[in-house]
């Protein structure tokens, strides 16, 4: 058709390669897009279940059935930056898709 490129319009496998041998964006299938969209959006349920569970019910329990402050804020503390660091990891995952 006219006004078509060689790559075939976005869809397969495209021939495009980096220099160094490492299949770039433009290799990568739709579904192994996919997967790599599907394992970010896990990872970021985790960091959330994590944040929601682990940083605020279990130290809001922990408050109000033995009143022990310190074992609240050591689990809130524990569980926020893990579930930031979910967060960057599965963010970091879909730059591939941009590669």
């Amino acid at each position: 058709m006219e006004g078509e490129d060689e790559t075939g319009g976005g869809e397969g496998r495209q021939l495009d390669s980096s220099s160094d041998g490492v299949p770039s964006a433009r290799d990568k299938t739709e579904g192994e897009r996919e997967q790599i969209k599907l394992q970010a959006a896990y990872l970021n349920g985790v960091a959330i279940g994590l944040f929601l569970i682990g940083g605020l019910s279990i130290p809001a329990t922990i408050l109000l059935s033995s009143g022990s402050g310190w074992l609240a804020i050591g689990v809130a503390v524990l569980c926020h930056p893990a579930s930031f660091v979910l967060h960057k990891v599965a963010k970091r995952s879909l730059r591939e898709l941009d590669r």
